[in-house]
C-alpha cells in the first residue's frame, strides 16, 4: 500500500454512522436533529481529508521532481472513475428502464439531471424541491464536481498555497451561504447547491494539510478538545433544528452561522480522530461490523432511498402474532435496513470490489507509460512560472 492510499483508522467507522444518520434521516424520520445533514457532512469531511490530502502530497511529489504532473492527474481520474461511476451508472440504467416501465412514472425523477452529475443544480435551482426517491443524488453530484475541479486546482498551485486556498474557499462560500438564508433562498436551494457543501470538503483538505503541522496535545488538553468539539457540535446541531422551524418567522442569517459553527465543531471531532488512532474511540470506531459497513457505505447510501417505505408494514399481521405495537415502527425499519445492507454487500462484492481490483494494475501501467523522465525539466519550469 503506499503512502497515498494509505488506511487511516477510524474512518471506516465514520463512513458507517454517516450512512446511519442519512438513513435515520430518510426512513425513520428523524427531526429532532438532522441528523441527515450531519451524514452527509460527515462524508465531505471525510472525502475532503482524503482527497484533498492525497492531492496535496502529489503536488509535493511533483515539485521534490518524483511524478510526473499527467501521470498523477491520470491516475487520480482512473481512480476516481473507478469507485464511482460502474454502480452508479447501472443503477442509473436500471432506474431508467424501471420508470419508463412502471417506477413512479407520475414523478419527475430529473433522470437526465443524475447521469450528468448535476443533480445538485436541478433539485436546487431547476426543481426546487425534493424528489422523492432520488433526493439523496445531490450529495453524489456535489462530489464529482469537486472531483473535477480539485485536481487542476492544487496540482498547478504550490503546496505552500494550498492551505490558504482551501481558506478562501470556505471563507467565500461561508458569505455566500449566509447570503442565501438573507435573500430568503429555498430549503432546498441551501442544503443542494450552497458553496458550503464544497467548503465542507475544503475544510477536510485544511484539516490533511495543516493537521500534519500541529504538534499533539497531551492527554488532558486532547479530551478537552473532543469534548468542546461535541458539545458545541450537539448544541448547533439542536439550535439548527430550532431555527429551522422558526425560519418563516423572520429573514436572519442565524440558521447559516450555526450551520458554519456545526460543520467547524464536526471537523474538530474529525481532526481529533484521525490524529489520536490509538484512543478508546477509535478502537469502538474499528470494531468489524462498522468497518464492514463503512466498506460498503457507497452502495448502501445509493440504494437505500430506492427501498420501499412500505416494506414491512402490516399492524394486521403484527396484531395477529400479538407483537407491541412499537414493532409496527421497528420492524419495518429493520427489514429496510436488512434489504439496503444486503444490496450494498452484494453490490460490493460482485461488482465494486472487483472493479477496485483493476486499480493498481491500470496505475502501474499509467505510470509506466508516463515514466519520470523528462518530469525534472518540465517541473522546474512550471515551478519558476509559478513563484
Amino acid at each position: 500500500m503506499t503512502a497515498n492510499e494509505r488506511r487511516v483508522k477510524g474512518l471506516d467507522g465514520l463512513r458507517a454512522l454517516a450512512v446511519l444518520l442519512v438513513f435515520l434521516s430518510h426512513k425513520a424520520h428523524v427531526d429532532a436533529v438532522d441528523v441527515g445533514q450531519l451524514g452527509v457532512w460527515l462524508f465531505f469531511l471525510i472525502s475532503g481529508y482524503l482527497i484533498v490530502g492525497e492531492l496535496h502530497r502529489n503536488r509535493v511529489r511533483l515539485e521534490a521532481g518524483a511524478a510526473r504532473r499527467d501521470a498523477v492527474l491520470c491516475v487520480f481520474f482512473v481512480k476516481r472513475a473507478l469507485r464511482i461511476l460502474p454502480v452508479y451508472y447501472l443503477l442509473l440504467i436500471a432506474l431508467t428502464l424501471a420508470h419508463a416501465l412502471f417506477y413512479q412514472r407520475e414523478v419527475d425523477l430529473g433522470l437526465a439531471w443524475h447521469f450528468a452529475f448535476l443533480s445538485n443544480y436541478w433539485i436546487g435551482v431547476v426543481h426546487d424541491r425534493w424528489p422523492g426517491t432520488v433526493s439523496h443524488f445531490w450529495s453524489l453530484a456535489v462530489e464529482q464536481q469537486f472531483y473535477l475541479v480539485a485536481p487542476f486546482a492544487l496540482l498547478f498551485t504550490r503546496a505552500s498555497r494550498h492551505l490558504a486556498l482551501c481558506v478562501v474557499v470556505i471563507v467565500a462560500a461561508a458569505l455566500v451561504h449566509c447570503g442565501l438564508y438573507l435573500h430568503e433562498a429555498s430549503e432546498p436551494l441551501v442544503y443542494a447547491f450552497s458553496p458550503w457543501n464544497f467548503a465542507l470538503i475544503a475544510l477536510g483538505g485544511a484539516m490533511a494539510i495543516a493537521g500534519a503541522r500541529v504538534p499533539r496535545t497531551r492527554a488532558a488538553g486532547s479530551m478537552v478538545w473532543l469534548a468542546t468539539s461535541v458539545g458545541v457540535l450537539v448544541a448547533c446541531a439542536l439550535a439548527r433544528t430550532h431555527c429551522a422551524a422558526c425560519a418563516a418567522e423572520a429573514v436572519s442569517i442565524v440558521p447559516g452561522v450555526l450551520d458554519i459553527a456545526l460543520s467547524l465543531a464536526l471537523g474538530a471531532a474529525l481532526l481529533w480522530i484521525v490524529r489520536h488512532p490509538e484512543s478508546g474511540l477509535v478502537a469502538l470506531l474499528e470494531v468489524r461490523p462498522l468497518v464492514w459497513l463503512g466498506t460498503i457505505s457507497y452502495g448502501f447510501y445509493l440504494f437505500h432511498n430506492l427501498v420501499p417505505a412500505k416494506l414491512g408494514v402490516d399492524p394486521t399481521l403484527y396484531a395477529y402474532f400479538g407483537l407491541p405495537p412499537f414493532a409496527d415502527a421497528v420492524l419495518p425499519l429493520v427489514l429496510q435496513f436488512a434489504l439496503a445492507l444486503l444490496l450494498a454487500h452484494l453490490s460490493w462484492q460482485l461488482l465494486e470490489k472487483r472493479v477496485l481490483e483493476c486499480k493498481r494494475p491500470l496505475e502501474a501501467a499509467i505510470r509506466q507509460r508516463m515514466p519520470l523522465r523528462a518530469a525534472a525539466g518540465a517541473d522546474s519550469l512550471s515551478a519558476v512560472a509559478e513563484r
